[in-house]
């Protein structure tokens, strides 16, 4: 037997209980499941906006906030649920962020406007962050000893799962019945984990302490300024004030954010962790990657249907050729850390990368996205170890919660950051109206041509910045560690 501390009481701090130290592992099924759904929730999106954007005849905007509407609440509300999951109890924020992905789910699948259909996707992605930070809370106080890390490898194989399968998935589902059935069949599985929760998963709670809520209203408000900023700036154009002065009030936002934290003695996150040149290295490493991997999941879907004139099944076999080595590459990837040092696996992961943009600005090929998908999954072996092993053992959740988020927030301004760069340059060789229909995925015949041009332009960029994101994490990783302080002589 193990004590485990009870839930917290209303009138005075918890009570120590014994428990038994051994789990059900249906808790851990509810919970990978749940997980599951949400990168399949994100693929499903990037595969349903063209489809979106065509039977609404909406603008280039509003059908990308399809899937950047879910990234971006995604991103920010990580900033503030995993203190609420402590405060409020973490089995209550697993079950409202259930209840709040499925009822968004089902409001898409129903939506009578791109503007409804964008309201939920951004509802989606606030219950999303709540499922996946109680989830892990959930997971950490109901399994302990050697149990703990096959837990977690469990859970991030599910979400690996999720992320690999989403495109054949989602892209079967909206084959079958069209996007509002890929929409409704994942509000019906999260109902069904939603059901059965409340009888499996225990409520807990952390340490008593206050939320953060200036720090989390500042960064919310700022990073949706700035996503809303590149994503306006695709219709409005960039000179436009509404776009000037999202993006200023956005980094304002932001820069407040950093003050705000600075001065709390419990922040949200210690921004000084951003200081250390190898944490530093391991959140430039994500966030690089989402400029390509993640950023192409949003962007190839409408490529592919309006230049290969594929359908929806076969856009999400073409996805898959880079989502699988997502799963397969980490598999062999284990082989590799215990024979070359970080710099060098996190490096090659950036090249991978490279070598993949660089070779679709010809036109789409599958090895080229399978070495995309090869990058980002050589990157899953080490990076989360490496973003706790560089801080002391004392910071590491810190460490941990401050690392997740850059990762998010960069797939987030990653996407759309890309999807504006090819809306300008492809607005600028074809004019609005051609722009647009290329953009939801529909075939302009003559067109192809620019469409690939400009999509080799971004895919360039890509390669560029992958180069030179390899070079500072190499960099940063050559850095010798500090030199360990003296301890004063003492006198016997």
């Amino acid at each position: 037997m193990a004590e485990r501390a009870a839930p917290a009481r209303e009138d005075g701090p918890p009570v120590m209980t014994t428990a038994p130290a051994r789990e059900p592992w249906t808790v851990a099924v509810v919970v990978c499941l749940s997980a599951a759904l949400l990168p399949i929730s994100l693929t499903g999106g990037a595969l349903a906006a063209p489809e979106v954007g065509s039977d609404f005849d909406s603008g280039v905007a509003a059908t990308q906030w399809v899937a950047n509407a879910y990234m971006l609440t995604f991103a920010a509300f990580m900033a503030v649920t995993g203190s609420l999951a402590d405060r409020i109890g973490r089995r209550k924020l697993f079950l409202g962020g259930l209840a709040a992905f499925a009822a968004a789910g089902f409001l898409a699948a129903a939506g009578p406007s791109v503007i409804v259909v964008d309201l939920a996707r951004a509802l989606a992605g606030a219950g999303a962050a709540s499922v996946m930070t109680s989830g892990s809370a959930v997971l950490a106080e109901a399994y302990t000893g050697p149990r703990r890390p096959r837990v977690f490898a469990l859970l991030g194989t599910s979400i690996g799962l999720g992320l690999a399968l989403g495109p054949l998935i989602g892209g079967a589902l909206i084959a079958l019945g069209g996007w509002r059935t890929l929409f409704a069949v994942i509000a019906g599985i999260a109902t069904v984990m939603l059901l059965v929760a409340p009888a499996l998963v225990r409520e807990s709670r952390g340490p008593e302490g206050e939320v953060d809520w200036g720090g989390g209203v500042a960064f919310t408000a700022g990073l949706a300024a700035l996503i809303f900023a590149l994503v306006q700036a695709q219709q409005l154009g960039w000179t436009d004030p509404v776009v000037l002065l999202a993006a200023v009030l956005g980094a304002g936002l932001l820069g407040l954010f950093g003050a705000i934290e600075r001065r709390r003695p419990e922040p949200l996150f210690d921004v000084s962790l951003l200081a250390l040149p190898k944490f530093l290295a391991v959140c430039v490493v994500p966030t690089v990657l989402a400029f390509g991997f993640v950023a192409l999941l949003v962007v190839l879907p409408p490529y592919l249907g309006a230049v290969e004139g594929a359908d929806s099944g076969e856009v999400g076999l073409s996805l898959a050729a880079m989502t699988v080595p997502t799963l397969v590459v980490p598999m062999f990837a284990g082989l590799l850390a215990q024979r070359l040092a970080p710099r060098v696996i996190l490096a090659l992961s950036l090249l991978f990368q490279a070598a993949g943009a660089a070779w679709l600005t010809g036109g789409f090929h599958p090895v080229a996205v399978a070495l995309v998908g090869a990058g980002f999954g050589l990157s899953l072996t080490i990076l989360d170890g490496t973003a706790v092993s560089v801080v002391d053992p004392g910071r590491s959740g810190m460490a941990a919660g401050l690392f997740n988020t850059v990762r998010l927030t960069g797939e987030a301004v990653g996407i759309a950051a890309v999807g504006a760069a090819l809306s300008t340059f492809l607005h600028a060789r074809v004019g609005d109206s051609d722009a647009a229909a290329l953009l939801r995925g529909e075939s302009v015949g003559e067109l192809s041509a620019d469409y690939t041009g400009a999509l080799a332009v971004v895919l360039w960029t890509v390669a560029g910045l992958s180069l030179a994101g390899a070079a500072v994490v190499w960099r940063l990783l050559s850095q010798p560690e500090p030199a360990p302080v003296a301890e004063p002589a003492v006198l016997t």
